[in-house]
């Protein structure tokens, strides 16, 4: 008999869930659709066990963070319609494909679980596949209808943006919360470090970040994916803000005693980051874990790029987006930086 037994925290907010569970925590979500980022970051965590109240691979987009967590012996069940509600911290127990939490000395039925298994994730991925077609031609004439109708406030709003006169001439690395974002943090590190190149962190990439020792120059977002310890990351800090001008982000950093100064631009953080880095003139920007394609941006919760789609075209080729670089030197199977002292007897002459 199969049986999980154990804490289990619950929060309607992943990202937030994610910084508060100890290691080996049981978590229960709602999360339709649980991309690839969380997945890493559940399995950083030391995830015991994933509960969720939505439905974890929906079989609408082709990929799925579920796959990770299998990967990891991470057991991962959809909760179908729980018969109580769900408090911030439950002491649970699963037998089988049944739920149940402790009520004093007795313990009672929350729901039934539908268990992902490898099969069952695979057809739900081949679902994905099939659907796909049909998501990107959505996507698609969403994201032109919306960079059409952005386009005059998108102009607007680039020339109200401040130069940052740390990025002026130099090279600039943009580092958001993608996929296998360590990995390319670990392999991009020496890079991050030159006291020549500036790093500009997108909100949950800054963690990461600091991991590694890299410290960036400034963090740019919205500031929900950033630690109650954000005391520690001696930067500046740029709050994402609405158009009208309030700003969440800023809001939440002033409770932390921390002064940021709030930017309104209609786009993702990315694209802040990177019309900032464009306007203060770098001599070219690299982006890491950054979001362009219609997957990455529908498990974001976006119906559309249109702010991408402009950021990209106006910035152009100053832009060059390395994510997954650690899949290409793997590949190479030889050291990403190349020392002219050495002999790798690669065939290639160095005159």
């Amino acid at each position: 008999m199969n049986r999980i037994k154990g804490e289990a925290y619950f929060g309607k907010s992943t990202k937030k869930l994610l910084h508060i569970i100890p290691k080996g925590a049981i978590i229960i979500l709602e999360h339709e659709d649980i991309d690839i980022v969380a997945a890493e970051e559940m399995v950083r965590k030391g995830v015991k066990a994933v509960i969720n109240t939505k439905i974890s691979v929906t079989g609408k987009i082709p990929r799925s963070g579920v796959d990770h967590l299998l990967h990891f012996g991470i057991p991962v069940f959809d909760l179908d319609q729980p018969k109580m509600k769900l408090g911030n911290l439950l002491d649970i127990t699963v037998i089988e494909d049944k739920l149940f939490q402790r009520k004093g000395q007795d313990w009672v039925l929350v729901g039934d679980l539908v268990p992902y298994t490898l099969d069952f994730f695979q057809k739900k991925i081949s679902e994905g596949r099939l659907n796909y077609p049909e998501l990107y031609k959505h996507f698609v004439a969403n994201s032109f209808n919306f960079a059409e109708k952005e386009m005059e406030l998108f102009l607007k709003f680039i020339n109200q943006l401040p130069i940052l006169p740390e990025i002026k001439g130099k090279n600039v690395f943009i580092i958001a919360r993608g996929a296998s974002l360590e990995e390319d943090i670990r392999m991009a590190r020496p890079l991050l470090k030159n006291p020549d190149c500036v790093v500009l962190a997108v909100d949950g990439a800054s963690v990461l970040l600091s991991e590694y020792n890299i410290k960036p120059e400034y963090i740019i977002g919205d500031m929900d994916s950033i630690p109650e310890d954000v005391t520690k990351y001696q930067c500046r800090f740029i709050s994402h803000s609405y158009l009208n001008g309030t700003s969440p982000g800023q809001e939440r950093l002033k409770k932390l005693s921390i002064e940021s100064e709030a930017i309104p631009f209609p786009g993702l953080s990315e694209d802040l980051a990177i019309m900032l880095a464009y306007v203060s003139q770098a001599q070219h920007i690299y982006t890491i874990g950054c979001r362009t394609s219609v997957v990455e941006l529908v498990e974001k919760g976006r119906k559309g790029m249109g702010s991408t789609l402009l950021t990209r075209m106006y910035v152009g080729d100053k832009v060059s987006d390395i994510k997954q670089i650690h899949r290409l030197v793997s590949l190479s199977k030889i050291p990403f930086f190349y020392d002219q002292s050495m002999n790798y007897d690669d065939g290639v002459s160095n005159k």
